[in-house]
C-alpha cells in the first residue's frame, strides 16, 4: 500500500471535529480567566467610582481603543500561530502597532507640553503600581491562554508563548482600566506597555515547556 493511500485511509477513519464545541471551550476559558481577573481587581483594587464620567473624556476612549486593539491584535496572531500550515508566515509585528501609535501620540504630547508638565504627564499618580497591578491580573488568563494554545499545534513555541503572555497582559490591562484614573497616553506608552510586556517576557522564557506537544 503506498503512503498516500495509508494516510487517506486513516484520515477517513478520524472522527470529525466538532469545531463549534471547541470555539465554545476556547470562549468558556477566556471568560473563566477574564472573570477571575476582573474578581481579584474589584476585591484587591475595586472600581474606579469616577468611572461613569471618565467616559465624556475622549482620552478614555484613545486609552480604550489602545488597549482593545492590542488585545485583538495578540489574539489573532496567536490563533494563527496554533496552525503550522501557517504559523511560520505569521509576523509579529502587528502587535507592536497600537504600542506605535501610543507612542507616536505620547510622544508628540509631551513635546507641545511645558517642560514643568512632561514629568506629571509620564509619572500620573499610580506609575509605581500599574505595571505590577496589570502583570498580577494577567495571571489568570496567563494560565487559560496556555490551556488553549495546547488545543492547537505550535510549532513557533517561543513566539507563542510570547504572545499568549502580551495578550493576557493586554487583556488584564483591559480590567485594570476600570480602576486606573490614568488616561495620558505617556503614561500609557510606558506602564501599561511594560505591564503587558512582563507576562510576555515570562511567556516567552516558558514557551518551550509550556506549550511542548
Amino acid at each position: 500500500m503506498k503512503t498516500d493511500d495509508l494516510i487517506s485511509m486513516l484520515a477517513s477513519d478520524a472522527p470529525a471535529i466538532d469545531r463549534s464545541a471547541v470555539l465554545w471551550r476556547i470562549a468558556a476559558l477566556l471568560l473563566a480567566g477574564a472573570a477571575i481577573s476582573f474578581v481579584v481587581m474589584v476585591m484587591w483594587l475595586e472600581i474606579n467610582p469616577e468611572l461613569n464620567l471618565m467616559i465624556f473624556n475622549p482620552w478614555f476612549w484613545v486609552r480604550f481603543t489602545f488597549i482593545a486593539s492590542a488585545s485583538a491584535l495578540a489574539w489573532w496572531v496567536l490563533f494563527r500561530l496554533g496552525k503550522p500550515g501557517i504559523a511560520r508566515g505569521v509576523k509579529w509585528w502587528w502587535i507592536a502597532t497600537p504600542v506605535a501609535l501610543i507612542a507616536v501620540i505620547g510622544c508628540v504630547l509631551l513635546v507641545q507640553a511645558p517642560a514643568q508638565d512632561r514629568m506629571p504627564m509620564i509619572l500620573g499618580i499610580s506609575w509605581d503600581e500599574c505595571s505590577r497591578n496589570i502583570a498580577v491580573l494577567s495571571i489568570p488568563i496567563f494560565v487559560v491562554s496556555i490551556l488553549i494554545a495546547r488545543n492547537f499545534a505550535p510549532t513557533r513555541l517561543r513566539l507563542t508563548g510570547a504572545t499568549l503572555g502580551f495578550f493576557s497582559g493586554a487583556l488584564a490591562a483591559f480590567i485594570y482600566s476600570m480602576h486606573c484614573p490614568e488616561l495620558a497616553p505617556s503614561f500609557l506608552m510606558i506602564w501599561y506597555v511594560l505591564g503587558m510586556a512582563i507576562p510576555a517576557v515570562v511567556g516567552a522564557l516558558l514557551g518551550r515547556r509550556l506549550l511542548a506537544w
